[in-house]
């Protein structure tokens, strides 16, 4: 299952063709449960749409982050993975729903700026969390070689000054096929996996899978509330 965590700036349902009756901003709004939310996407996947366009979910308190937190956890036993689109960025929802996640895969470009927004990523997420585990993507690139340069670059630096551990799961070419089907709303496709880019995405798909990550057992307070916060825990 895919859940839309990008608040107010939600497309994953835009992008797969899909017309959800329901949204996050529904759930948010107490006028149906999460599970009421869940649609039927394309190849067996199902999704979360989040709203957008709606200021309210990007404004979500603490309280309504843990319940919507606690809600997914119960949807998660019947899985065998979650995906969380969390969208970019370092703002307090992006940077808990990342605290919640077991992996945390950074997807960047090789473009100065997209670096940077991964790098200051990285260092937020280590900052608060104690996260010192990352795995990277490196999409459009126009070769593997700029791939695995952008990778080693951001590696580097982030092993360096915050002693924590960027590996590259793997890099994404750039093709104009993709661009197409974003804009004719079809990336649920089978076509899709026939392009350069698809086979990178199932070749790193495969590679998640292998790693066999199970959900853990971590509960949200702890990963809301971490140790350094001064939280007192009974």
């Amino acid at each position: 299952m895919i859940f839309d965590g990008d608040l107010g700036m939600a497309n994953v349902d835009i992008v797969m063709g899909l017309r959800p009756r329901y949204t996050l901003a529904d759930v948010l709004t107490g006028e149906i449960v999460l599970e009421e939310v869940v649609i039927q996407g394309p190849q067996g996947i199902d999704l979360i749409p989040g709203g957008s366009g709606v200021s309210r979910i990007a404004d979500t308190s603490l309280s309504q982050r843990i319940s919507l937190l606690d809600d997914l956890e119960t949807l998660s036993s019947a899985y065998d993975f979650i995906f969380i689109d969390s969208g970019a960025g370092i703002a307090e929802t992006v940077i808990h729903l990342n605290s919640v996640a077991d992996r945390i895969v950074v997807v960047t470009t090789p473009e100065p700026h997209a670096m940077t927004d991964a790098y200051a990523f990285i260092k937020v997420m280590n900052e608060k969390h104690g996260s010192i585990d990352f795995d990277l993507i490196v999409n459009q690139t126009v070769s593997r070689d700029q791939g695995l340069k952008t990778a080693d670059r951001i590696s580097e630096v982030a092993r360096r000054f915050l002693k924590v551990n960027v590996k590259l799961l793997g890099t994404v070419p750039f093709e104009d096929t993709i661009s197409r089907v974003v804009m004719n709303q079809s990336m649920g496709e089978d076509i899709v996996a026939h392009t350069r880019a698809g086979q990178a995405w199932n070749d790193m798909a495969i590679r998640l899978i292998e790693m066999g990550q199970k959900f853990s057992d971590r509960s949200w307070e702890s990963l809301i509330f971490p140790a350094d916060q001064g939280v007192i825990r009974i």
